[in-house]
């Protein structure tokens, strides 16, 4: 007998089940990804709209990641049909951006124009992080016709005020890797599109260095911190103030023995002393340098940016619970929350993103910190918080650019530079 019938066989003779739970009712219960994956198989192959509805309402949103990736692989054999034009109609029109995000994924995989067409709308969708799951999959197809489709995405954009947006900035990169080109506005874009269709229709790229196209765009320089672009306008800064940051590190010139720890909070006092010397100054600080960049940053943040400040260490302590517009008023606020910035405790980074992510509408999260997730008491698993926070930000698609020191880069600028390559983000390292 077929293993995955069985499996399906077996959940559904399960005594704790109730009389009248369909097939898949049963297995999405069970939570064993055989049974669901062959419980989803099946409806695949009676192929109606019917059927896939029952997959996406009932497997989609069950909101437990082992069905959602059981259930997309059970589908991999629908047919072209009406169950496959129910998938395509749902990715733009379900109420849940939850299932439209994971139909864009599924939709990535198939080679048919109705697909490619929905993916496309999804360019287009009221959410941001449906719109990146759009683009991710028109990524992953890396069709040169899908070119022009992004330009017209990216004027969308421009059209709504949001030329700094994560959707803007992805798209560019989209266009990027499939024209070789470097480029701003979307006027720019068309101009390269015209100007070399023969040659980007093939799939091939444009010589970079013999692009001289000026277009009518005017880029628009982005708020940077520690040289790291800022280039969504609705931005959680996460900042360290552990015990740690109260350390000075040596000059980037300086003759010390640059050993990297990587232990941020904890790291031995006296020995710390040996490496760095005792004539450091207080601008060498990390705390201070924090701060100083900081309130450069807020100063210069155009009016259009919506932000948040948290700070952590042992707890969290938040500037407010909401993005707030870059207005004088709010820098000021924000100004007089980075002074009063007071290093102690353990670092409690797992408290301090998951409080990002709960601020209503953010795009980005920036990251800073100089040590290893720490704490005495309930103790953090580096490993299982990537794990939770990837789960956690699989319908969000939430960048997360990490700010690290070149002190402690050892362990630390692992842990955060593999928070980054999950989420998309960018890691910077400050010397």
């Amino acid at each position: 007998m077929n293993v995955p019938l069985l499996v399906l066989m077996c959940a559904l003779l399960s005594p704790v089940m109730e009389r009248g739970d369909s097939a898949l009712e049963i297995a999405v219960t069970s939570a064993r990804a055989d049974a669901v994956q062959a419980a989803v198989a099946v409806l695949a192959a009676e192929g109606t709209s019917s059927a896939i509805n029952e997959v996406i309402e009932i497997a989609l949103l069950s909101n437990n990641v082992t069905v959602e990736q059981a259930a997309l692989a059970g589908l991999v054999g629908l047919k072209p049909g009406s169950g496959l034009d129910w998938i395509c109609t749902q990715a733009s029109k379900h109420s849940r951006k939850e299932v439209r995000d994971l139909l864009m994924g599924f939709l990535a995989e198939r080679p048919e124009t109705e697909c490619f067409r929905a993916v496309l709308q999804g360019l287009y969708d009221p959410e941001d992080s449906v719109a990146l799951a759009a683009i991710e999959s028109l990524r992953r197809k890396s069709h040169p016709g899908s070119i022009p489709h992004m330009i017209r995405a990216l004027k969308h954009q421009e059209d709504r005020d949001r030329d700094l947006s994560v959707v803007a900035e992805r798209v560019r990169e989209m266009l990027s890797e499939l024209t070789g080109a470097d480029l701003f506005a979307a006027s720019e874009w068309d101009g390269l599109w015209k100007g070399n269709k023969k040659v980007l229709t093939k799939g091939k790229k444009v010589d970079a260095s013999k692009i001289v196209l000026k277009g009518t765009g005017v880029k628009i320089d982005p708020p940077s911190f520690f040289g790291q672009e800022l280039v969504s306008e609705k931005i959680v800064f996460v900042l360290d103030t552990s015990i740690s940051m109260q350390e000075k590190d040596p000059l980037p010139e300086g003759t010390g023995n640059g050993k990297k720890s990587g232990r941020g909070t904890g790291v031995d006092s006296d020995s710390k002393k040996k490496e760095t010397g005792d004539e450091l100054p207080d601008s060498r600080m990390r705390l201070r340098r924090v701060q100083k960049e900081l309130k450069r940053m807020i100063r210069e943040l155009p009016r259009s940016f919506r932000f948040c400040l948290l700070s952590f260490n042992r707890d969290v302590d938040r500037m407010t619970d909401q993005l707030v517009a870059a207005t004088p008023d709010q820098k000021r606020r924000a100004i007089k929350f980075v002074e009063g910035f007071d290093p102690r405790g353990f670092t409690s980074t797992d408290l301090a993103l998951e409080d990002a992510f709960k601020i209503p509408g953010v795009r980005t999260i920036v990251l800073l910190s100089d040590g290893m997730p720490f704490r005495v008491r309930n103790p953090i698993d580096p490993v299982q918080l990537l794990d939770h926070i990837e789960e956690m930000n699989r319908f969000e698609h939430i960048p997360i650019h990490t700010v690290g020191f070149e002190a402690t880069s050892g362990d630390a600028g692992g842990f955060l530079e593999e928070l980054s390559r999950r989420t998309r983000g960018k890691y910077t390292e400050v010397p």
